[in-house]
């Protein structure tokens, strides 16, 4: 627990004002906010947390225990003879995490942390509660697909390394995400993750749809609509916008739901460095999706990586799962 009144942090370029700006005018030219976006501001980040505690299976429905449960037989399998680095990417307010380390610490010899997010302020959370002493933790305020930030993670020390993914598999491609972790995990390291699920009685289409349809309620709604359209009100272009839609599609053998806005007028938006971008009445302004998996064709996708499958665990409702790999 943190006992000094500061906290050091090392702050990526990813976070630089002028790759901030390239980065927004980027997704405003493309039609899709980068998920970087809606974690920005403390009221973006406070947003975000209370609809986690709504609606994610880890507060409800016994999902603190279940959590506990899976890390204690993580650390039952995982080797206890040596130190070892955890390395989250996309900690968020790092509860999960604690948890895992928590587990960890009564058969470890040693342990490090290395908290990783673009949030500052639930960076700063997940390092005050994190059960580890303060010279044991390294901040970092990156984008975990930042160039610099996994050159960084490439380098290994004596240390293994249990690589955690919370939250993190259903907001980004998940065929990007994996590109880039198999540049950086080392033979042997392990992989923690979690993975949003559509909950289907079998892996046939029209279970997969239905199940879709069954958890639509999580996205369509007035908490969820708050938190995607903070991005607009902090812009300055939420009056530029209308008909907030949640939908769903297919995208390379994984459905996504998808939340859309689209431009009211023809235009132009002044923005920073001098730039211009072109408003097009009806044109759509992707806020964000989200990967909705099933089991099978999410350990299918597993098998094309060089990662092994060990163990998963999947919540009751079968709306969320567990999975421990091996790098290999």
């Amino acid at each position: 627990m943190m006992s000094t009144p500061y906290f050091p942090i090392k702050v990526f370029l990813s976070h630089s004002l002028s790759e901030w700006e390239q980065r927004k005018y980027n997704c405003l030219a493309q039609g899709e906010i980068d998920p970087i976006f809606h974690y920005t501001t403390a009221a973006q980040s406070h947003l975000w947390k209370q609809l986690f505690e709504l609606y994610s299976p880890f507060s409800r429905e016994n999902g603190r225990e279940f959590y506990k449960n899976c890390f204690k037989e993580i650390s039952q399998t995982i080797p206890s003879s040596f130190p070892y680095e955890i390395v989250s990417l996309g900690c968020g307010s790092g509860e999960k995490d604690h948890l895992l380390l928590k587990e960890l610490m009564p058969s470890s010899v040693d342990l490090w942390w290395t908290a990783i997010d673009t949030s500052l302020q639930l960076l700063l959370e997940a390092c005050i509660h994190c059960p580890l002493n303060i010279e044991k933790i390294n901040p970092i305020l990156s984008d975990i697909l930042w160039e610099d930030t996994l050159k960084v993670l490439k380098i290994t020390n004596s240390q293994k390394r249990i690589f955690t993914l919370f939250g993190v598999l259903p907001n980004i491609d998940p065929f990007v995400l994996f590109k880039s972790l198999e540049t950086v995990l080392s033979k042997e390291d392990f992989l923690i993750l979690n993975a949003h699920l559509a909950p289907v009685k079998s892996e046939s289409q029209q279970d997969y749809i239905e199940g879709i349809e069954s958890i639509l309620y999580q996205y369509d709604n007035k908490e969820t609509r708050l938190w995607l359209t903070e991005v607009l009100r902090d812009w300055g272009i939420e009056n530029k916008t209308e008909l907030f839609n949640i939908s769903f599609s297919m995208h390379k053998n994984f459905f996504r739901i998808e939340a859309t806005v689209y431009w009211k007028e023809n235009g132009r938006l002044v923005l920073g460095q001098g730039k211009e971008l072109k408003m097009v009445k009806g044109s759509p302004l992707r806020l964000f999706f989200s990967y909705r998996f099933t089991p099978e064709r999410l350990e299918e996708f597993f098998s094309h990586w060089s990662f092994r499958v060990i163990n998963r665990w999947l919540f009751s409702n079968k709306e969320e799962g567990i999975w421990l790999l091996q790098r290999i």
